[in-house]
């Protein structure tokens, strides 16, 4: 005979699931995140080798417009604030996925260990 699981038990390990693939959506675009940071920093210690009068282009759209170092340099550190301050968030929800899955896995653990599967027995 099958034994089905409570739908308590069912409910939090649905939620376990959908938790594991937020969690690993946030962690890549972290990593996309963290990839653009690094080029971002990359291409800042490129130009502080650079001339102030360097000719520098930007692509906007299809179109390379002529720029200077210092709207480029401006520009790039701009960039770079958003997606240290979008980094921080994502690492901050990760932190806090990490913990909800564990606080989940634990209820998970203590309901088949004991909870529920000695409740679904004694009725």
């Amino acid at each position: 005979m099958v034994e089905r699981l409570p739908p308590e038990v069912e409910a939090k390990y649905t939620k376990y699931l959908k938790l594991r693939e937020t969690l690993s959506v946030v962690m890549r675009e972290k990593a996309t995140v963290e990839a653009g940071l690094a080029e971002v920093e990359s291409v800042l210690k490129e130009l502080e080798g650079l001339p102030e009068d360097a000719e520098l282009y930007r692509l906007t759209g299809f179109v390379l417009v002529k720029k200077s170092k210092n709207e480029v340099v401006e520009d790039l550190n701009k960039k770079k604030e958003d997606l240290e301050l979008k980094l921080k968030v994502l690492k901050s929800q990760e932190e806090h996925l990490k913990k909800e899955l564990e606080r989940i896995e634990s209820e998970l653990r203590r309901l088949l260990q004991g909870g529920a599967v000695g409740g679904a027995k004694g009725a």
